[in-house]
């Protein structure tokens, strides 16, 4: 197949949506694929396949290689979420089903992971991708982190051998953009935080997070780093993919205060995920660094611009996605 062509599961999802347009702007054909219909520019620009990425249809177009890549983002994505049966068909079988067809075609497969693998973190240093299943951090806490917990064992005992396009797996930190205001309480932190300061409305964080510290990146980073591990020559494996920076939710009250000219109304509650919830997470960068040096690397400056920039598309248009 002389024209790169990429299916991408959960494009009408935050991170799905930016993806697909990353690929479009790399000259990929696109073929998208969410259980809901996406933005009306990947609907014009992309072919639309509105069901599941597990579908039988959607399955033998991978076995047949009519893609020459597949970008994985289709997942349920909650924290809360309890229902093991559900995440276990969605996050576990059905993205099984996604790579053994890419598998038989030769497709490069990549695919969402999530750092909430991780779980509570020891000591506070950038944790690598060897650090689960160690003393260094406690694991899932959480039913949805360990379904990706669970995929991402399967993709590492099921595929060993080389040969083909192969795959790879990226634990995703704390992403940030525009687009995710439909996620509501699963939104971002950061961009809940900028959102309600340019609205002038309440900041409402949990009483012992303050000094609490995530690793956030910009979903354009993502977006951009996704299309790169779609290249057939990109590394194998699971990988880490945030800044490498720890930022505290104070920092983040902090630049809040330095983008708005209003004083902050910053509202504090009891935290009712103790037990559930990372106070720490900063990814190592350094296997990624390393096997894909042009990849792109935000720094503390560069995130701090991208929350400002953030801010300003919530202040300056009327766009509250």
């Amino acid at each position: 197949m002389s024209e790169q062509s990429v299916l991408v599961t959960g494009a009408a999802g935050f991170i799905g949506r930016h993806v697909a347009r990353a690929f479009l702007s790399a000259g990929y054909r696109v073929t998208t694929v969410d259980l809901t219909t996406p933005p009306a520019d990947l609907c014009r620009d992309t072919t639309v396949h509105t069901g599941s990425f597990d579908d039988p249809a959607v399955l033998g177009a991978v076995a047949a290689g009519r893609f020459t890549a597949v970008a994985h983002l289709g997942a349920i994505s909650s924290t809360v979420e309890d229902n093991w049966p559900a995440l276990e068909q969605t996050n576990i079988t059905g993205p099984a089903a996604l790579a053994d067809a890419c598998d038989r075609s030769g497709t490069r497969f990549v695919y969402a992971s999530s750092s909430s693998v991780y779980g509570e973190i020891a000591e506070r240093r950038p944790l690598p991708e060897s650090a689960l299943g160690s003393a260094a951090c406690s694991g899932p806490l959480n039913a949805y982190a360990r379904s990706k917990a669970r995929f991402d064992t399967h993709m590492s005992t099921r595929f060993t051998a080389g040969g083909g396009p192969g795959w790879a797996g990226l634990r995703f930190t704390n992403v940030f953009g525009t687009g995710e205001r439909h996620k509501k309480a699963m939104a971002s932190i950061i961009g809940q935080l900028l959102l309600a300061t340019a609205r002038h409305e309440p900041l409402t964080l949990f009483a012992d997070t303050l000094e609490a510290c995530r690793d956030y990146i910009p979903v354009a980073t993502v977006a951009r780093t996704c299309v790169l591990m779609a290249d057939p020559t990109a590394p194998r494996g699971v990988f880490n993919l945030g800044s490498g920076h720890a930022t505290s939710f104070a920092e983040l009250l902090r630049w809040c205060a330095e983008f708005t000219d209003s004083p902050l109304n910053v509202r504090l509650v009891p935290n009712p995920h103790i037990g559930r919830y990372q106070y720490w997470t900063c990814a190592d960068m350094s296997a990624l660094d390393a096997s894909l040096p042009a990849r792109p690397r935000p720094g503390p400056g560069d995130l701090r611009d991208a929350a400002h920039e953030l801010y300003r598309h919530f202040t300056h248009t009327n766009d509250r996605s």
